[in-house]
């Protein structure tokens, strides 16, 4: 797994493939392979894929902290990556936190995001999210091989505090209207395809049909009957509109 030094850290970062850049960012409380293992190769048939573990996660650096600006910390390492490895402009796509980063990326700094997939994304928090909040953070509710995985992936500097250091700093964005890019949403000018479970716990539906309203020229495709965890749920229809869109895009 390679490493590079981007503004005061490390990250590591898993590469395969070559073409044009494709930059994929992982979801809260997760690393490049915990969450988009299945993903690289065969993105990697198309395209130069660079999946990081975020700044604190898995070997980047770690430990992990959520202060009220971490979207946009992420956002800026995630841009100082493209820059340093040359990948600009990349094709973006970000699952769950990983979106929101994304959607942050692309309204800071448009010239390096060619065009931008979302899956379970959000460009805002919602007061109403945080019910769901202590179940994601509660791994004694996990499988137990996935407990393992995640253990071994984020190593001892970051359990078991990660998931009240996550819970604070949600909670703080929330208490701050949960704002990270809605207001900015309209000067997103790239191509976008939002992907949405229609029964998401995690991340409501509603806000899909936010981002769709609020990037008028975004393609929007909700999956009935599905959930937050959507690229494993309908692993097979996500990679092909997501081919499809990445061609055409």
């Amino acid at each position: 797994m390679p490493a590079i030094a981007v503004r005061d850290i490390t990250l590591h970062y898993e590469e395969a493939g070559a073409g044009d850049p494709l930059l994929l960012l992982h979801g809260g409380l997760g690393t490049a392979l915990l969450h988009f293992r299945r993903e690289i190769p065969v993105f990697a048939e198309r395209y130069r894929v660079i999946a990081p573990d975020m700044r604190g996660y898995g070997h980047s650096s770690p430990p992990r902290e959520f202060p009220p600006d971490f979207y946009h910390r992420d956002a800026a390492d995630m841009a100082a990556l493209l820059d340093a490895l040359d990948a600009r402009p990349a094709r973006v796509l970000g699952w769950s936190d990983g979106a929101v980063v994304a959607l942050a990326l692309t309204v800071a700094r448009p010239d390096l995001v060619r065009s931008l997939v979302t899956i379970a994304g959000e460009a805002c928090i919602l007061d109403e999210e945080r019910a769901g909040w202590p179940a994601l953070a509660d791994p004694g509710s996990w499988p137990p091989r996935a407990l393992e995985r995640f253990i071994e992936a984020q190593g001892p500097l970051n359990y078991p505090a990660i998931f009240q250091k996550m819970l604070d700093g949600y909670n703080a964005v929330a208490d701050a209207d949960g704002e990270v890019v809605r207001e900015r949403l309209g000067e997103i000018r790239c191509p976008v395809l939002v992907l949405h479970g229609e029964t998401d716990d995690v991340v409501p539906v509603k806000q899909a049909h936010t981002l769709r309203a609020g990037i008028p020229h975004a393609e929007l495709h909700i999956f009935p009957g599905a959930g937050h965890a959507l690229h494993r749920e309908r692993e097979a229809e996500v990679r092909a509109l997501v081919l499809d869109f990445l061609a055409r895009a």
